[in-house]
């Protein structure tokens, strides 16, 4: 290996292991990201058991994400002002006591409410802390690697806190219990902060000028970045291989979203008690991990179709879900329980998902240009987000009025409905480059920030093409696993 080549990836994995620094971020990382979505989920059951009603469970889930949506933009401006320190320690404490106020409350479900508002608050400010600490505890050259580990972390904390470890324990020690150890989560965060690096807000100490002018870039950072976004979305509405796999993974997310809402209410539909979600859960979560697997051996399909075929089936197994009340009484007669097929269609609806969001992420991927992957994947964020929040929220209000069964056949038939536009849809044209790369509009000090960020102009495409190979080299861990 010649001097000047990087070292290679399992080298950067390695140096990363052993830097106690990034152990213990990420440790705080992990703890309080599976311990929030296990708390979700234990609260989930409380609430349910509780009240027996679904729309006491959206309350809950809007109570825990509407604040990190509404409140997340504005979140990183006050980290900036902070020491990171306090930053990561402050806020983990403050949600070890409110989840020892969670443990303690018992099915009072006002009080359960307002405590969990102030966890949300809390957690706001978490993600922006965490993300500007990496710099200053990973060396430069790791820091591809660091973030590519941060946001698997970040995405399989759902499924590690709400459908494995969090019904796991709730099942075994009840959904108190549960909270009490996520409090010691906490905590154990808030001790791993102690050592880090000092990390003050910037130094306004000298004069009103320098103030000044760091009001003004901070003024101008904001403008450029909402110009971003825009030309994120003028980009995603101007090319239909972009905007196509966008909506798979928003119809993909707002499923799973009411799954989590309407599941305690299944659960009871089926002859099973609120807190035993867990013999659904867990299935569901093994046919992800098949399904991710599985994906590998299908090499030849292309995504958008392996995309379509996942959203499909994923909506038409979470349909045929409601079908299991009123087989269970049919089957019973004859001997034969309900509960092994309520696992297998659990089973397939993971893989299901997992099909269809891998292929539509991958296919996102192949279809963005690369200098405006940033933006689009901001626009992603956003829309999925909300997707996934929206249909949670009207989903426990239906449920009430109508049957969980009954939505469900609803929300699945709609995934499906998406699925077979998406697949009738015919392929488009690229849009021309000026639409496609969104800089040529920019502001000439965006166009120059475009270049120093490495991101080239259209006429520079030929000679992009000829660097492919050395940039493939460099680029981060996370995107080449998405695309994998």
């Amino acid at each position: 290996m010649a001097a000047s080549d990087p070292p290679p990836a399992r080298a950067f994995d390695r140096a990363l292991l052993r830097n106690p620094l990034f152990v213990r971020l990420w440790f705080i990382q992990a703890a309080t990201q599976v311990g929030g979505n296990m708390a979700l989920y234990a609260m989930t059951i409380l609430v349910f058991d509780t009240t027996r009603s679904t729309t006491a469970v959206s309350v809950l889930f809007a109570t825990y994400v509407l604040p990190q949506i509404v409140l997340s933009p504005f979140a990183g401006v006050i980290v900036d002002r902070m020491d990171l320190r306090l930053a990561l320690a402050g806020p983990n404490f403050v949600r070890a006591v409110l989840m020892i106020g969670l443990a303690l409350a018992g099915p009072q479900l006002p009080l359960l409410l307002a405590l969990n508002l102030g966890v949300s608050f809390t957690s706001v400010a978490l993600t922006p802390a965490e993300g500007s600490m990496i710099p200053r505890a990973v060396p430069r050259p790791q820091l591809p690697t660091a973030m590519g580990i941060f946001n698997l972390t970040l995405q399989g904390s759902f499924a590690v806190g709400f459908a494995f470890v969090g019904p796991l324990l709730v099942t075994l020690f009840g959904p108190s219990s549960v909270l009490a150890v996520v409090a010691i989560l906490y905590v154990a965060a808030t001790a791993a902060c102690v050592g880090f690096p000092a990390a003050p807000p910037i130094d306004r100490a000298g004069g009103h000028a320098r103030a000044s002018a760091t009001n003004a870039a901070t003024r101008a950072a904001e403008a450029r970045r909402l110009a971003e976004l825009r030309a994120g979305f003028a980009v995603v509405l101007a090319d239909r291989e972009i905007s196509r796999p966008i909506v798979q993974q928003a119809a993909g997310a707002s499923i799973a979203g009411v799954l989590g809402v309407l599941g305690p209410a299944l659960a009871v539909t089926i002859g099973l008690q609120p807190d035993h979600l867990v013999v659904i859960l867990v299935p569901l979560g093994i046919g992800v991990v098949i399904g991710v697997l599985g994906l590998r051996r299908f090499t030849r399909v292309p995504h958008r179709r392996a995309a379509e075929l996942g959203l499909l089936a994923f909506g038409g197994l979470t349909a045929s879900l409601a079908l299991a009340a009123p087989l269970r009484a049919g089957l019973a007669t004859i001997g034969i329980p309900i509960l092994p097929l309520v696992i297998a269609i659990a089973l397939l609806s993971g893989a299901a998902y997992a099909i269809a969001s891998v292929s539509a992420q991958t296919a996102l991927l192949e279809a963005i240009p690369p200098n405006v992957r940033g933006r689009v994947f901001g626009v992603l964020a956003s829309i999925v987000s909300t997707a996934s929040l929206l249909p949670a929220l009207a989903a426990g209000p239906l449920a009430d009025r109508i049957s969980a069964p009954l939505v469900l056949v609803v929300v699945g038939a709609g995934v499906a409905m998406i699925a077979l536009w998406s697949a009738r849809s015919p392929v488009s044209p690229r849009p021309p480059s000026r639409l496609a790369v969104g800089v040529a509009e920019d502001a000439p000090g965006e166009r120059h920030e475009e270049r120093r960020a490495g991101h080239l102009e259209p006429q520079d495409q030929e000679h992009e093409e000829a660097r492919q190979p050395e940039q493939d080299t460099r680029d981060g861990p996370g995107e080449g696993t998405e695309a994998g």
